[in-house]
């Protein structure tokens, strides 16, 4: 099992039997943007339950561009990302939980990022759902923030 501690709080890493890959996220903090994360090969398909909080989920289809949003908590569905769409969320409230369930072992050499705020369809949602102020309340991770 692999611990990752920053800004946006604590992302656990572990070996599945079913899964290749486990992850549990946990956010102290409401507004925290994870994303928006694909791999290439292997391809990955991720199933994405919330155990605690709320989150604004993004899909954005890699080759359209076109943008799917759901608004997830735990009595949500689990949802299915395949390995067509990168893949963020930004949470709604304080302390929320996100689990997800990978199919497709990580490989650093084709992993990347999309910088969320160059997508105006995500700005637009961000927008409509809380408004345009805060944008500059957002905790993001470097990483993230710079699509590396």
């Amino acid at each position: 099992m692999k611990k990752i501690k920053d800004s946006r709080g604590l992302f656990v890493i572990s070996e599945g039997k079913k899964y290749d890959q486990i992850f549990l996220a946990t956010n102290p903090y409401v507004h925290t943007f994870r994303g928006l994360h694909y791999q290439s090969n292997p391809q990955q398909i991720k199933h994405v339950s919330i155990i605690q909080g709320k989150v604004i989920d993004f899909l954005y289809h890699l080759r359209t561009g076109e943008v799917k949003t759901y608004i997830l908590d735990p009595s949500s569905e689990v949802l299915t990302i395949n390995e067509e769409y990168a893949h963020g969320y930004l949470t709604l409230e304080s302390d929320t939980t996100v689990y997800y369930e990978v199919e497709g072992k990580f490989n650093p050499e084709t992993y990347k990022s999309i910088v969320w705020d160059t997508i105006p369809t995500i700005k637009d949602k961000i927008t409509e759902i809380l408004s345009s102020s805060i944008f500059d309340k957002i905790t993001i991770s470097e990483k993230d923030r710079l699509g590396l």
